[in-house]
């Protein structure tokens, strides 16, 4: 009898010890993610990393849904009465995490902080930091130099994220890896190249998450991703790769989701040197290159072969207009001959240690072989291969773009003359009659017009061919089942506010 007894204690220990750890468990929600983020401020990232985090801890004055449409954020209403002129009423009642009341101060001073930077100081330049004011302790008025068409989608972009100037002041440069914000969750603790975790921020103005804690748990390989997913080790994982989508799709306890995303993969000849100074060498590419096949067994269908340098995601786009480059071997050869590109030569293609990249390198050599053409991989870790691009030591790199939030952005950085030597135009392009049509984009207000100069600009890029494109990326995550409320946004960064779980019956 007492043995009995025991047993039955036992078991019903083991009971409350798995439910206590099932309770648990629905209020932390996991995420393996492929790297890390390197600094916390707004105004001074480079990597869709951090603004994973950013996107947790803070909030724009507007913000993008996953549709792409503009939705308010701390932005309560927004009237424009001119096109030089903003009046903005912030919502009543908003804290930061600590508590402190969100003041017309506040965004006053992150704006013209956001403004006055180096990383992001493009996309706002237009605002005059001189004639920023407070009307009343709700309202704000933003003046602009000129007319700007792209200001409504900048004050969604995550570097105007709204901070606390006090807390900055305060922390310092500790601000980097520790502020605070208004957004839905509150960093609790940065262990750098390992994890990442927030708690819920019991003073959030909107509807707080229904999960605790939220942990972001960096894992570099793929592979690795879904193990830790097939096992319970994590609740979703992004970067799913080609291979393992059958094994998320075959997995009764799982499910993926997919959407094409913002960003385009390319390969970027150097236009400023030998051979690919000139256009024929460039065009001799596109035609000897096969990039379908190198698409379909790279990517293996995930993406889309891309066809402009807009992604269909934005507006403008007529990359759905155009049919994608066909291989012409002879065409190729004669325009290798008119280059001087002859049997023997060799050039130099740059990638990092992103496995699609070196495959699609590796295919590219081996077609080249048949036009004699020795093309050499170098292989460097990221911030190497940054400056070796910047040095022009390169005659192509391989490398993928997601711009700002509005279409303006897919031309201005690339391909304007003002972002010579800096990513990813590392390779100096420019073109006059471009850039006219990229500053008369941003200016123009009608929408029929807008269209018409971006579709202008972008045959401009497809005739001058400073990029030969790849694909528009795609982001594949996969989840448990009983996973709610996750809409993938066309962005690595993603919003976890409203992820939660679904009660599973047993």
């Amino acid at each position: 009898m007492k043995k009995r007894l025991l047993i039955v204690v036992f078991g019903l220990i083991l009971f409350m010890t798995g439910c206590g750890n099932k309770e648990a468990d629905l209020n932390t929600f996991r995420v393996a993610v492929s790297a890390d983020g390197t600094s916390l401020d707004p105004t001074d990232y480079n990597d869709v990393f951090s603004e994973n985090i950013l996107k947790q801890i803070f909030d724009t004055l507007l913000d993008k849904a996953p549709n792409g449409d503009l939705v308010n954020g701390l932005a309560e209403s927004l009237e424009r009465p001119d096109n030089k002129t903003l009046v903005i009423k912030i919502r009543e009642g908003v804290k930061f995490s600590n508590g402190d009341p969100l003041t017309v101060e506040d965004v006053i001073f992150s704006l013209k902080r956001v403004a006055g930077c180096d990383q992001f100081g493009y996309i706002f330049k237009n605002i005059d930091t001189d004639n920023l004011r407070k009307i009343d302790d709700t309202t704000l008025e933003i003046k602009l130099k000129e007319p700007d068409a792209t200001i409504l989608e900048a004050l969604a972009h995550p570097a105007s994220s709204i901070i606390s100037q006090k807390d900055l002041e305060e922390k310092g440069e500790n601000f980097r890896e520790n502020p605070i914000g208004t957004g839905p969750f509150v960093l609790d603790k940065w262990t750098k190249l390992d994890s990442v975790t927030f708690k819920r921020n019991e003073n959030y103005w909107g509807d707080k998450p229904s999960i605790e804690n939220l942990v972001f748990k960096v894992i570099p390989e793929a592979s690795q991703r879904i193990i830790e997913l097939e096992s319970g080790g994590v609740d979703m994982a992004f970067q799913i790769a080609p291979n393992d989508i059958k094994k998320v799709e075959e997995n009764p306890d799982l499910k993926l989701d997919r959407k094409l995303d913002n960003s385009v993969h390319f390969v970027s000849f150097n236009t400023v040197k030998p051979p690919f100074d000139n256009i024929n060498a460039r065009l001799a590419m596109t035609k000897a290159i096969d990039m379908d096949t190198i698409f379909k067994t790279v990517y293996q269908g995930v993406g889309k072969r891309a066809t402009s340098n807009v992604n269909p995601n934005f507006k403008y786009s007529i990359a759905d207009s155009i049919e994608p480059t066909k291989v012409d071997k002879e065409e190729a050869k004669r325009l290798f001959a008119e280059a001087g590109m002859t049997e023997g030569t060799t050039i130099k293609i740059y990638v990092n240690d992103n496995q699609q990249r070196n495959d699609v390198a590796q295919m590219m050599k081996e077609q080249l072989t048949e036009y004699g053409i020795n093309l050499e991989i170098v292989k460097l870790e990221w911030g190497a291969l940054v400056e070796a691009l910047k040095n022009k030591e390169d005659d192509m790199f391989i490398m993928s773009w997601t711009p700002a939030e509005d279409t303006h952005y897919e031309f201005y950085q690339p391909f304007h003359s003002d972002g010579k030597g800096n990513g990813p135009n590392f390779n100096d392009f420019g073109n006059a009659a471009l850039d006219v049509l990229i500053d008369a984009g941003a200016r123009e207000f009608d929408d029929a017009k807008r269209g018409a100069i971006y579709k202008e600009a972008q045959e401009l890029v497809n005739k001058e061919l400073p990029w030969m494109y790849i694909c528009y990326g795609e982001t594949v995550v996969g989840m448990k089942k009983n996973v709610t409320g996750f809409d993938i946004a066309p962005t690595y960064a993603q919003k976890f506010g409203k992820v939660g779980f679904e009660a599973v019956e047993k």
